[in-house]
């Protein structure tokens, strides 16, 4: 006897969803494909932005800056709508099972991506180590909270790795967030450099390094942290990031 298998509730519902609890990658990277917007029709093939036509020249800087040390960033999504809500609720408003959630899209959208799913690392953009005696980055790394959930549920063999870090970010620094230009962007990006360490470099060396975020802008930070881990002699860097932010 063959039996109807429940319908998902829709991304942005998934505490009333029936597989919530315990259901496959697949289940969620299939309901939130079909709620979240996808990329635009012409996008940079660098940082995803949307540009006007298949020849279009990407107005992102760095882009075509030869101090760019990152190959490129996929996101699996634009940050619009639910999905921009999610993230809000997952950093801003301490609801950390978003992280499981994101971590089963991030699972599914691997299979369908094998220029990020083939790393030799998946880590998480750095965050600072965590204190003595914690032992997960729930509610405190929420990037790391995602790669760590992420290699719980991996049923594949993906090689996530978050804990012990590679990279740590070893004080507070500025945010890209609070930026206005391009000139502002590369102070913070500076800072953010000076202030990461390679903790593993033979982890690192002569590898395929992809950094897990939640969401790309200008691809600054990512810059910054792809220069410390090339330098430490990673082969390659490249980004996979829950969200592209739109740019107006």
């Amino acid at each position: 006897m063959a039996y109807e298998l429940p319908a998902t509730a829709g991304f942005g519902n998934c505490g009333r969803c029936a597989y919530f609890a315990s259901g496959p990658p697949p289940v969620c990277q299939r309901c939130a494909a079909a709620t979240l917007q996808p990329a635009a029709p012409y996008y940079c093939p660098v940082c995803g932005q949307r540009i006007a036509t298949a020849q279009g020249v990407c107005s992102n800087r760095l882009c075509s800056d030869t101090g760019r040390y990152f190959e490129f960033n996929h996101a699996i999504a634009m940050k619009t709508g639910e999905l921009d809500w999610a993230i809000k609720q997952h950093k801003y408003a301490g609801q950390a099972g978003w992280g499981i959630i994101f971590a089963r899209v991030l699972l599914g959208y691997l299979a369908h991506d094998p220029a990020v799913a083939n790393a030799d690392l998946i880590i998480p953009m750095p965050a600072a180590p965590l204190p003595p005696g914690t032992t997960s980055r729930r509610g405190t790394d929420h990037s790391g909270w995602v790669v760590e959930s992420a290699a719980a549920q991996d049923d594949v063999g993906y090689r996530f790795r978050a804990d012990p870090p590679v990279i740590v970010k070893t004080r507070p620094t500025g945010r890209m967030a609070s930026t206005s230009g391009y000139g502002e962007r590369l102070t913070v990006a500076g800072d953010i450099y000076s202030a990461l360490q390679v903790l593993d470099p033979a982890a690192v060396a002569g590898a395929v390094v992809v950094v897990v975020d939640d969401v790309f802008t200008t691809g600054n930070t990512l810059n910054a942290v792809a220069r410390r881990l090339r330098e430490a002699g990673a082969r390659a860097v490249r980004g996979l990031t829950l969200a592209r932010q739109p740019w107006g």
